[in-house]
């Protein structure tokens, strides 16, 4: 067994580079939903453990600031959930350029905003959950998404309770660039077998085929 928590940087550069292929398509399939080019900038992984998930985040965004949270759990072989979210006022101005509103229009999310950010946080899920099922030649299928907006331990709460024996969170920060910068985080959280699975296929083979092979599939 591989320990996720003594990786070296190399090995790390292999699991990261599913969230830089994820991200590429990601981007792709943005930009046509809003029909304005999009890029998001190459995530930068990081590893915390699931008891210090609330702790990090609260650190991240403030404890009593309000984020917003696109969730998803991982069903089939590869199991786990997915967790992706915005500082508040990223979401807010997010949603002006996905509903075609005048930048800082929006002052609270309605039903037609949340629906919207859904649909992001369920493309963005998709490609990175695509480009994972690539690389490891495994299945990952994917829940409706469900939608959260609350303080960091509040958006967590309902998180926790389908985690089961999960024990380790991965972190992708993601920028999303075009006319504004919007600020958002991609939080992997697989079961302990769906992780064996991700380093046991990945680890191993940091090497120039894989690396051309990541590449043919970010082109594509």
């Amino acid at each position: 067994m591989i320990d996720i928590e003594h990786l070296n940087p190399d090995q790390l550069d292999a699991v990261q580079e599913t969230g830089n292929i994820g991200c590429s398509h990601a981007a792709t399939a943005v930009s046509q939903m809003i029909g304005k080019p999009v890029d998001i900038s190459v995530p930068h992984l990081r590893i915390v453990k699931t008891v210090e998930l609330e702790e990090t985040l609260s650190d991240m965004f403030g404890g009593e600031e309000k984020i917003v949270g696109v969730y998803l759990e991982l069903t089939n072989e590869f199991q786990g959930s997915i967790l992706f979210i915005f500082p508040y006022h990223s979401a807010l101005s997010l949603t002006d350029v996905l509903m075609g509103r005048e930048p800082g229009s929006s002052g609270e999310l309605d039903e037609m905003a949340r629906s919207a950010l859904m649909e992001v946080g369920n493309i963005v899920v998709s490609a990175y959950t695509n480009a994972l099922g690539a690389l490891i030649d495994t299945p990952v299928m994917l829940s409706p998404p469900s939608f959260a907006c609350d303080i960091p331990r509040n958006v967590l709460s309902n998180v926790y309770s389908s985690l089961g024996d999960t024990k380790h969170a991965l972190i992708f920060d993601i920028k999303f660039s075009g006319d504004n910068i919007f600020d958002s985080y991609f939080i992997l959280l697989p079961s302990p077998r769906s992780l064996d699975i991700l380093l046991s296929k990945l680890v191993p083979f940091v090497d120039e085929s894989t690396k051309e092979y990541a590449e043919s599939i970010t082109s594509t």
